[in-house]
């Protein structure tokens, strides 16, 4: 069934509600865990049950390679970095409860909220604690400094990836696309940023969402092709990818087709024969391609070790899953070092004024500001490549 917008809202504020009690207790936003007095402890909240287990299983690998490499550089102000995860069930009402929990004991030194479909129900409840936190939902929803002063991101934005591929498909000569896309959350925040761009373009886009839990999408599928688009967007990431594949072979669909990056972000090995992945071409973060500069990187270099390691050296995942859990760690990490303190403002204010030479250990792009709490990502981060195997995370282009 379709999550509406204005739920999606309403779980939100109930989310605040659930925990304005305990935020009051402390309401000038400080107490002792303010103060630099070590070791930091950073708070995860990883989906390690239910629907996506997998990927919060990848996720705290992700974590864990980050506070491997942060204590083998000496850790934070001097003390071992340390770091407590907690199951989320990759459910928003069981974050809210446990961020509940959390936040009864006193504020922690940073939080990291889950997966992208718990981050919108437990950044609100953060912010209203004062509470640094670090995350990786691609909507720039909650890059607004103004409205959530404490929270900084660790991914590319959906305005970051959808023009990158809206140029794509106007250099290309394209006038109309019919977008598949995921019926939840983040696929509604994609439309809401798709949608007016596709038309600032003069391209004529025809929309249809597939519920996450789908086994069969060919009536969207349909939906989409009806009005004869001359290609095919394929956005989400989602369980239902396999099922978009599955109805684009199905119907023998042969028109162009474009992956955006969060559908090619899905495992895409698993969700379907390398043959009906044929003819599609998939919007990468450049830094998933093997022999980008991106890849190439030091930063990157370590980062990629770390998490084989960390992984007992195979990595099923595409690597960005295992990316933005790391770069989730190392940037509230980092905060507090270039802070010398654990106070949410102070740190706040160090990243904002960070160079890249000041966070050598943070793969994505730095230049954060008062006015932006997102890594800088441009089009020149994108990169688009036919379907190939993915070896330990990466995709390796023929003859890569």
């Amino acid at each position: 069934m379709r999550l509406e917008r204005t739920a999606l809202f309403g779980t939100l504020a109930a989310a605040l509600l659930i925990v304005s009690g305990c935020a009051s207790s402390d309401p000038e936003g400080s107490d002792s865990s303010s103060e630099a007095e070590g070791p930091m402890v950073i708070e995860s909240f990883q989906a390690l049950s239910g629907p996506v287990a997998p990927v919060g299983e990848a996720m705290s690998i992700g974590n864990k390679a980050a506070v491997a490499v942060i204590n083998a550089d000496g850790g934070v102000l001097g003390e071992p970095l340390e770091l407590n995860i907690t199951d989320s069930g990759g459910s928003p009402d069981q974050l809210a409860a446990k961020l509940q929990e959390l936040l009864a004991g006193g504020k922690p030194h940073a939080v990291l909220p889950g997966s992208a479909s718990e981050i919108p129900a437990g950044i609100p409840i953060l912010d209203n604690a004062k509470v640094f936190t670090s995350q990786h939902f691609t909507a720039d929803t909650f890059n607004d400094p103004k409205e959530y002063p404490l929270v900084f991101g660790n991914a590319h934005t959906i305005p970051d990836y959808v023009a990158s591929f809206v140029g794509k498909l106007k250099a290309d000569g394209y006038t109309s696309v019919g977008v598949l896309n995921s019926d939840d959350a983040s696929g509604q925040a994609f439309q809401a940023v798709a949608k007016p761009a596709l038309e600032e373009a003069g391209i004529e886009a025809t929309f249809a969402a597939v519920s996450p839990s789908a086994v069969d999408a060919t009536p969207q599928m349909q939906q989409v092709l009806s009005d004869d688009p001359d290609a095919l967007v394929l956005a989400g990431y989602f369980p239902g990818a396999t099922a978009v594949v599955a109805a684009r072979a199905k119907l023998g669909t042969d028109i162009p087709t474009i992956s955006a990056q969060t559908f090619s972000a899905n495992n895409l090995d698993s969700i379907a024969e390398p043959e009906a992945l044929e003819g599609i071409e998939f919007q990468q973060l450049a830094a998933n391609v093997k022999g980008t500069p991106q890849t190439e990187s030091e930063a990157f270099k370590k980062f990629y070790e770390a998490v084989k390691k960390e992984a007992g050296g195979t990595l099923p995942f595409p690597i960005n899953t295992y990316l933005v859990a790391y770069d989730d760690v190392v940037l509230a990490a980092y905060a507090a070092e270039l802070a010398g303190s654990f106070d949410p403002e102070k740190m706040t204010e160090a990243l904002e004024k960070a160079s890249p030479e000041d966070m050598p250990n943070y793969v994505m792009p730095v230049g954060f500001s008062p006015e932006n709490h997102f890594p800088n990502v441009t089009e020149d981060d994108f990169v688009f490549v036919p379907y190939s195997p993915t070896e330990n995370g990466l995709v390796v282009p023929a003859g890569g």
